[in-house]
């Protein structure tokens, strides 16, 4: 091998160490975010929850839609935090703009009401988008940050 051709391979090697240690920095502060994420939603159902132990009728009246809300967060973060444990940036990126674009055609192309006699049922669907939009905002928002090289507007 030549001098030059055993310094280029040095530089692509290089290279391809920082690449690896950029996608691992971008990983961790995923999961940085979705741990701080399901602790934040934790925390909340721990409250409602002892509120409604403490007085159901007051918590149903005020409280259970936001109970609803906060278990369908914790939901998708969960489930997006196995990928993120999984390892692979390529793949945490793909699932969340795979959920992105999922929710947004949910929003765009599907009913707002649901027709259904359970007056419960209609309203958990309602209470569904309004998480699935804050989702794609924090969603998109992560998304900005990677691409921005991981720094916080």
């Amino acid at each position: 091998m030549k001098k030059a051709e055993i310094n280029e391979f040095s530089r692509l090697k290089n290279m391809n160490k920082e690449t690896k240690n950029e996608a691992k920095e971008c990983l961790d502060m995923i999961a940085s975010q979705v741990r701080a994420r399901i602790s934040h939603c934790v925390e909340e159902a721990d409250e409602y929850a002892r509120d409604m132990n403490e007085d159901y009728e007051h918590f149903f009246c005020w409280h259970s839609e936001d109970m609803y809300k906060v278990q369908l967060r914790l939901k998708i973060y969960r489930e997006l935090q196995k990928v993120v444990n999984g390892g692979s940036l390529c793949e945490t990126l793909g699932w969340l703009n795979h959920t992105v674009e999922h929710f947004t055609d949910d929003l765009i192309f599907g009913p707002i009401q649901r027709h259904n006699t359970n007056a419960s049922f209609n309203t958990a669907h309602l209470l569904e988008l309004e998480v699935k939009q804050d989702t794609i905002k924090e969603f998109r928002a992560m998304l900005y940050r990677i691409k921005d090289g991981g720094t916080e507007k």
